[in-house]
């Protein structure tokens, strides 16, 4: 194995790890939103994680598919991205729940289940 292919190996296996970590972070944000806590400072901390957690997500599936194309694409999260930062921007909690739970938890939940 060359060294490219042991950096996807190995990128692939914190993919894995971190995709079950994520899911449940936005189940956790869904569940403060419900309770009226969107706007508190662990709620903000938390979705800040979720923002970045996604970038790193997106950035090592790209990485993976240059040196080894497989079935995650990242070009599915990338999509659902920018309506995410415009449902912050406008402060629609609602919406950002929504797109989390309906539009990001099921390509990540795809992911996990194609890698693992």
């Amino acid at each position: 194995m060359n060294e490219n292919e042991i950096l996807v190996e190995e990128t692939i296996e914190e993919v894995n790890l971190y995709l079950p970590k994520m899911i449940n972070g936005i189940d956790s944000f869904i569940l403060y939103f419900e309770n009226g806590k969107e706007k508190e400072q662990e709620s903000n901390t938390l979705l800040s994680n979720i923002f970045e957690g996604l970038e790193w997500i997106t950035q090592a599936v790209y990485l993976i598919n240059k040196i080894k194309p497989g079935p995650m694409q990242e070009q599915e999260l990338v999509e659902k991205l920018s309506m995410l930062i415009d449902a912050y921007e406008n402060e629609d909690y609602l919406l950002l729940c929504d797109i989390l739970d309906y539009e990001i938890k099921p390509v990540l939940k795809k992911w996990a289940n194609q890698i693992s």
